[in-house]
């Protein structure tokens, strides 16, 4: 077995969503090297692997972010970190709207205004989200992917975070795991913290509804 050494400022185990995201970030936005691994292919990986019709986190005309606040609280039976809620809320619709200038189609009614399925919830053409983030991922000059590769173990510093897939998910007991979930979401990065004596943190409340979902 050869073994290859790979220097990088930043590490990103994951390249789901919020993977493929946050390296795209860095990558315009930072001097930093950014190293992406993901168990399969960032194209068709994480929890929107199969694609969604649907973004359930936007904050509509006449509505502000405690809106949202008020309403994820309530979802979630009030156990929810009200601060963080309001630092996420405040920046959703910026991130729906950049998403949608790198070519995720939103649906719009005749007059050009997003058509809503809720206060909350855009209509969208999602198939291709995960396509579309892997391709600005490969755009950025300072980072490098690599597909195909099970992560394990790691020594760290500081903290470590994020996994995803090891509860059951709020729906009937004949849907165990939703299916446009990756099959390589194994929550394997709880297991790499957990082994490596992290601080596991906000463990009491997994899920807060800022999410897409297949409607």
């Amino acid at each position: 077995m050869e073994r290859v050494i790979i220097n990088s400022d930043v590490l990103i185990i994951g390249g789901g969503t919020a993977g493929c995201y946050a390296t795209i970030y860095l990558g315009e936005d930072s001097p930093l090297s950014v190293a992406l691994v993901d168990k399969a292919n960032i194209s068709r990986s994480g929890c929107l692997a199969a694609g969604v019709n649907a973004l359930n986190a936007y904050i509509t005309d006449g509505h502000k972010p405690e809106d949202y606040i008020k309403y994820a609280s309530n979802d979630a039976g009030g156990i929810a970190r009200e601060d963080l809620l309001l630092d996420i809320s405040e920046r959703l619709n910026a991130v729906i709207h950049d998403m949608e200038k790198r070519g995720l189609k939103i649906l719009k009614d005749e007059n050009g205004n997003y058509i809503s399925l809720g206060w909350q919830n855009l209509k969208i053409n999602g198939e291709n989200i995960k396509p579309i983030l892997a391709r600005e991922v490969r755009k950025q000059k300072n980072v490098k992917v690599y597909e195909h590769v099970n992560v394990t173990d790691f020594r760290f510093d500081d903290k470590v975070r994020g996994a995803s897939g090891i509860y059951r998910p709020n729906n009937p007991e004949n849907l165990p795991h939703q299916t446009w979930y990756c099959l390589f979401n194994t929550g394997a990065g709880f297991c790499m913290g957990i082994l490596a004596g992290a601080e596991m943190t906000t463990f009491e409340m997994r899920f807060i509804a800022l999410r897409c979902q297949e409607l």
